[in-house]
Parts: structure tokens; sequence; C-alpha cells
């Protein structure tokens, strides 16, 4: 139980929803040690291993229905972790989840992977890397001499859609020690390394074979009847939060109806909803009626004194108290401890975002005249759907996650009654061409669904897609939706006017989505569902509690487990890094040259960087030989580390969000060999410089800028940067490598086609800054995969454009971090 207790009060790290009271976990002790099934039996042991399986299965249920869709797999590992490790019978497989976390070696470089064997030259860099990892663990020794003997049946395995029902056996096993959870454990690291897209669904498999085939599958109804009668009192309010744009509060209207239970519900949001709902409250918990307080987000302050008073009502049995709120960081900590939490989210796909779109919109509204009104209607609807579902795919689909939310649909729909009443003036009909598009255009990308963009290439993207939707060509009978729907066959715009029509042509579309129907690559999904594996492995890695580690007699460990492998880890660190880097030298002349006035602010900021990291290093190995006694700073360092986190004081330059502290003391080491390489230059503008590699990546594009307006006396408002993906013999460039391309290839030049491929690693990309301007549609440089710092914007000849911006694509400075 105190191993559980910590997960469940340790999740606020994975996100804030999460947060539970003692309350919370002792009704789930209690509930598990009066189960109807212990009446019977009166052995200890059989008592025991009931007790133990419901009280997982218990603790899964209830936390896993106020938990993202994403993070119920995470659940289920943890608890099948503390399973191994405090059930016994079963080793706790610490080197596989090390290798699975980073923490089993740190490679010196990213880069110094060995190449595939011969017999298997489909496998890719990183598919290597991971297998040379993997080669540290027990019975994986000779995996790559094993893949070489089956090379036809792994090359047809990886390219299969369902690989986890079918791994091979890559490992060795000669005695046949491995139990059924083993060989799931082993089957998880095989496709870790091979198909890491398929992380989550092999991850399933390795619960199933700990816990049985139900134990995920409890939580795919939740039935709020069952929750509200038998596990909630008068005293616990039931929060209800739901993604942005969806509106929970139905259910439970829904719910009194069924039940013959009066229901109150009152709007949160104004001082008169304010007053209405401490009304409703004080004579709701006299009477016994429910009451539900609707869109509580939007008074977070007021929600937390309301949650003070509930402890001094003195509840009816039948009261019940429901919140309604979206998922917002502002909620009190106090009201997510104190209530029931059921997180909803809908279905996902363009079909179920149609229907939900079009059933909120009245049969009549549809309707009404002019007759051209319901396509435009289901243009909106598309739209809507369109920009809500590439919201799953960020960064690809947009670079940053805005609040598309089911009041765009509402604004967007009375924008398109008031412009097209005014055009209509009552007629029957309106000729297409005769209809206000400009004006719908206009208001769509600039106010509605535009006015929460806050990147210039999301709105190329999205002004793309609406000069296609809102177009005369719409109301023309083979006007194409979808240019790739099922194979090579369009979808086109149905001929249909009524709400029953159009919802039963939605109804028609198949359930199973390809990315291509949104513009994106059919590949999106596959990255979507890496990115996924790897977010998990990440929060995984911060849940993780090394200090529960037991060791194999069942003792807890002299010297805590997380205490040797940091002082290991520091060691590999202080090993890796550099001692020093030299500083250059300033002369009265050089001091003239922008970049060696940026390449000296950049060693001096790694210098200085490098000797704090250095010294925090040797500050926690002292700690962990216990040379010296802790302190609040040592102590959180190690907090940090330990969780995989980068320690705040480390943080002085732009990096991705989730970053590892592994991966980001590699990527540093890389920085700091760049750094040194530069300092001992004796011509910085022919040195070759990774553009990611570097502090202020922008800066440096602007003292080439400046470099070259000084050699040449010119403004630099006259000149114009101009790009080369490969390598030329010319002079008057500057050579930047590290580079990326996401969802495009060169074709030589500055051209680029579209490509399947995730992405293209650029050898050598060459800028040039010249007064006439580049020819070609301007596409996006970000420093990272995570799109988040936009570096600069470049010409390429591309054709079309559209079909560039709807995919994405896009250069990344830094393909380490990405």
């Amino acid at each position: 139980m105190p191993y559980i207790l910590f997960l469940v009060r340790n999740s606020i790290q994975v996100h804030f929803l999460y947060q539970y009271s003692l309350d919370f976990l002792l009704d789930i002790f209690t509930c598990v040690l009066k189960s109807p099934e212990l009446a019977q039996i009166q052995d200890h042991m059989q008592r025991l291993n009931i007790i133990t399986s419901n009280l997982f299965q218990t603790v899964y249920k209830r936390v896993s229905r106020g938990m993202l869709h994403a993070d119920k797999a995470l659940l289920a590992l943890l608890l099948m972790r503390i399973s191994l490790r405090s059930v016994g019978g079963e080793p706790s497989y610490d080197a596989q989840w090390d290798l699975l976390l980073g923490r089993s070696e740190l490679f010196s470089s990213k880069t110094a992977h060995q190449s595939p064997p011969t017999a298997l030259p489909f496998l890719s860099s990183q598919q290597m890397a991971s297998l040379t990892k993997a080669q540290k663990l027990p019975g994986f020794e000779k995996v790559l001499d094993t893949m070489c003997g089956q090379s036809s049946q792994i090359k047809h395995w990886l390219a299969s859609d369902n690989p986890e029902s079918a791994v091979p056996v890559l490992w060795e096993d000669p005695e046949q020690k491995l139990t059924t959870i083993g060989k799931a454990m082993n089957e998880l690291v095989v496709v870790h390394c091979l198909r890491p897209d398929r992380l989550m669904a092999s991850a399933h498999r390795l619960v199933a074979a700990a816990f049985g085939d139900g134990f995920m599958q409890q939580d795919k109804v939740i039935d709020l009847h069952d929750i509200i009668d038998n596990e909630v009192s008068s005293s616990d309010p039931v929060l209800l939060c739901s993604a942005i744009g969806y509106d929970a509060s139905g259910k439970i209207e829904d719910l009194g109806v069924q039940t013959g239970r009066p229901v109150t519900s009152i709007a949160i949001g104004s001082a008169e909803g304010f007053s209405q709902a401490d009304a409703a409250l004080t004579a709701a918990s006299k009477s016994g009626r429910w009451v539900l307080l609707k869109n509580v987000h939007l008074a977070p302050q007021w929600l937390g004194n309301m949650e003070k008073r509930l402890h001094t009502l003195k509840p009816h049995a039948n009261f019940r108290l429901f919140l309604t709120a979206e998922i917002h960081p502002k909620l009190p900590a106090s009201v997510l401890r104190a209530s029931r939490l059921v997180v909803f989210e809908p279905a996902t796909g363009l079909k179920a975002n149609l229907l939900r779109s079009l059933s909120a919109l009245p049969g009549p509204r549809l309707a009404k005249a002019p007759a051209e009104r319901s396509r435009l209607y289901l243009l909106v609807c598309w739209l809507h759907a369109l920009v809500q579902e590439r919201l799953r795919y960020t960064p690809l689909g947009w670079a940053n996650a805005y609040e598309f939310s089911d009041a765009d649909l509402r604004v967007a729909c009375d924008t398109l009654d008031a412009a097209v009443d005014a055009v209509a003036q009552g007629r029957a009909n309106v000729a297409p061409e005769k209809l206000p598009w400009t004006t719908l255009r206009t208001l769509l990308s600039q106010c509605i669904y535009g006015g929460k963009i806050d990147n210039h290439f999301d709105q190329v993207l999205l002004d793309c897609i609406l000069e296609r939707l809102f177009t005369a060509k719409s109301f023309e009978p083979e006007h194409v939706l979808v240019s790739k729907f099922d194979g090579d066959t369009p979808l086109h715009t149905p001929d249909a006017t009524q709400r029953d029509q159009l919802l039963a042509w939605v109804e028609g579309i198949k359930s199973q989505q390809l990315p291509a129907w949104l513009g994106l690559p059919n590949n999106a999904e596959k990255v979507l569902l890496t990115l996924r594996g790897e977010t998990m492995l990440k929060n995984l890695l911060k849940v993780s509690d090394d200090e529960l580690a037991f060791s194999g007699d069942g003792e807890k460990e002299a010297k805590p487990q997380w205490m040797a492998q940091l002082a290991e880890l520091a060691q590999q660190w202080l090993k890796l890094l550099p001692k020093d880097i030299n500083k250059m030298k300033r002369t009265v002349d050089n001091i003239k040259d922008p970049l060696f006035r940026f390449f000296e602010r950049e060693i001096n900021l790694g210098a200085q960087l490098l000797r704090d990291i250095r010294h925090d290093l040797e500050e926690i190995l002292a700690v962990c030989r216990a040379e010296r006694k802790q302190s609040n700073e040592t102590r959180a360092l190690a907090s940090a580390l330990q969780k995989g986190v980068v320690p705040t004081n480390w943080q002085r330059y732009t990096v991705p969000r989730d970053v590892t502290v592994m991966d980001w003391v590699i990527d540093f080491n890389e920085r700091v060999k760049q750094l040194i390489r530069i300092a001992a230059s004796d011509n910085l503008k022919r040195e070759e410089v990774w553009l990611g590699g570097t502090f202020s990546p922008e800066a440096y594009v602007t003292a080439t800028r400046q470099q070259v307006a000084q050699a040449n006396t010119w403004s630099l408002e006259q000149l114009h940067l101009h790009v080369t993906i490969g390598r030329t013999d010319r002079l008057d460039v500057v050579r930047l490598t590290g580079m990326e391309l996401r969802g495009a290839e060169t074709s030589g030049g500055n051209a680029l086609r579209l490509s399947d491929e995730v992405k293209t690693a650029c050898d050598c990309v060459e800028f040039s800054w010249k007064q006439e301007s580049p020819d070609g549609v301007r596409l996006p440089l970000y420093l990272y995969g995570d799109r988040r710092q936009l570096v600069t914007s470049l010409a390429f000849a591309v054709s079309p454009a559209t079909a560039f911006y709807e995919r994405g694509v896009a250069l990344v400075a830094n393909s380490a971090l990405s």
C-alpha cells in the first residue's frame, strides 16, 4: 500500500489534474478489504492473493477514469512494476527498464553508431543505436547475429501493421527460464528498438501478461450511476473534466432523468451565477437534490472558497454536487483533491467531429433560405473538423496546440448567417458567385480561427485551407473535399440540403481515418504514435520511485539504488565533458568582426555553464560517496537528475520542454566540442557551423548578415538570405551542418519535392546574403522538431505551395534533440 500511495501522490508530476487525497486512497483500501469474495474463504494465502489482485484492479479502475487516455498505459505499467517488486515470484527486470528509460548507458555521441550488418541493410541508424544498447541486456548479447540469420522474416515483420502481436524471438533463453511476463518484457524491448511507434500497443500486452487481459478493459465504459450510488458520499463533489469545447454536463442531466432525481443546473461565470449557486447548495444539501455547477473553471477563486464551505455543510444522504470544467491549470488543487475526478475526451476522427458539429445544428436552421446555406454549413463544419483533427498531430499538423473549440464553430455559424442574410435578403436561392466568399474567408482567417494562431506559417496554412474550401467551385457537382479518400478515389461534396441527408452522408464516411484526409503524409500517424511512446517513457522516468527499489533478498539496500546510479552517472558525465573551453583572444581588428563578437559571447556562456555543471556533478558525487552532507541545492539537483529532468540552474538556453537530462548532456557536450574547435580557428567565416548547436542561432544568422554588409559596405536592408542544400565550391557562403528536412527531400539547389520519409538528413546547407530577392516559396527553419522557436524563413523552389504548407514541410536546425 505505501508504494501505491507514493505512486498516486507522485503522479502530479505527469499532469496537474492528478491530485488525490488520503481519503480517496483509504476508500479504495476499505473497499478492497470488504470484498464479498473474502466472505467464504479462510485460507490466509488465498485471502492475501484476492486482496492483492483486487487492490491493483480497484486502484487502476478508480484512478484511470480521472486520467487522460494517453496516460492510462503509464498508470498500468507503474502498478505492474510495484506488483513485480512487492508480490514476489518474479524478477523486477531492472536492466530492461533502465534501457527503456534511457538510464542503461551513456554514449558519448548520438552519431557514433555502427553501420548495420550487410544482411540487414534496411535498418536505420536509430534502430542500430537502440540494438547496440540492447546488447547489454541478458539474453540479447547476440541479437544482431540472430537477426542476420532471419533477415527476410525481420524485414517482413518491420513492415507489418501490428508487429507487437508476432514479435520475433531475438533473445536467447537456453534454459527456458523466462516466464510469460519475461517474454512480454523482452518483446517490449524488441518493439522499442525496431518499431517504436508500436510501443504503447506492446505495453498493453505486457500489462495483460501481468494482470490478465481484462485489466485495462475495465475503464472502457464509465458508469456514472454506479459511481454516484456506490463510491461517492454526499460530502464528495464529482468533478467532470473534459477537453476544451466538449461539454459533459448533459451526462448528469440525462442521468437525473433516468433515475428520477431532481437536478438544479447553474452556469458559473457571473455574479448572478455565484449567488444562485450558493443558494442552491444551501437548499439542496437539506432537501437531498442534486446540484450541477457548469464551467467552474471560469471562476477558480470562487471555486476554492466554495470547497471550504462544503466542509461546514451537513448534507442530506441523497445530496450530490457535480462540477463540470474544462481541463485547465487554474483549477484549485484543493478542489481536485477533494473531488472524485472523471475525465471525458471526445471521440477523435473527422467523422466523429462532423457528426458532433452537424448534430448540434437544429434542422430548421439548416433548412432556412437560401438553399445554398446548408452547403455553407457543411463547409464550416468540415473546416472545424480539419483544424481540430490536425491538433492531434501537433507539431506537424499545427506548430502549436491552439485552443480551437465548439465556441469557434458557433461564432462561425452565426457569422455565416449574418453574411448570407445580407446578400440573400429573403430570396430562396443565391448564385454561388454572389455569396460573400471574401467576407467569410477574411473573418474565419483573421478573427474566428486565425485570431488564436500566433505562428505565421500556421496562418498561411489556414489561409490555404480556406482558399480551397470557401469558393464558388464548392457548389460544382464534382467538387473534391479529399483527393485520395479511398485509394485514389476522391471524396466529393454531397448534393444534400436537409440535415438528415447530411448526417447520412457523414455516417457513410469510413471511421478509420487516414492523415492524408487532413493534407498530412500518411506516416504522420506513425510519428504521432512514436511521440506518444517516447512521452510515456519520459513520464515513467519522472514518476519512477527508485528509493523503494528492493535488493534480491527483499530487504532494503544499505545504500539506495538511486544513489549508486547517480554516482555512476555523475562520474560518466565528468569523464565525458571537457574540463574547460579556451577563450578567444581579442585584438583591435577582430573585435570589429560581427562573427568574432558572436562566437566570443557563445564561448563565454558555454565556458561558464560548463564550469557550473562540473561543479554541481562533483558536489553530487561527494554526497553519494558520503564525503559531504546534503544541502537543499544538492537535494534538488539529485531529485531532478534522478527523474531525468534538466536542473533549473542548467537551463540557460532554449531546449524542448520534455527533453531528458541524458539527451541534454550529450547535446551540450557536442555544443562544447564545437566551441572548442571554433575558439582555435584562424578563419571564422570558413568554419562549418552546427547552427542548432549554438546558444543563439538567430544571432548567428544576424552576424553573418552584418559581416557581409560590413565587407561590401551595403546596408542591412539591401541584403536577402539565399539557401542551397548541398555543398558547392562557392566562397561567399557560410556552411551549416546538422540540419534535417521534415516531409520533403532536396532535388538540387534550393528545389524540394515532397517525400514520404519523416525526416531527411542534410549533410550541408549553404547560406548566402545577396542584394537580389530570392525566388520561391518561404518555408520555416525551426530550431527543434517541436517547432516552438522559429529561427528564420527560407525561400525554396516548390510546387504546389499549398501541398508543402499542408504537409508541414520545414527545416530543423537541431536534429539531436528533435
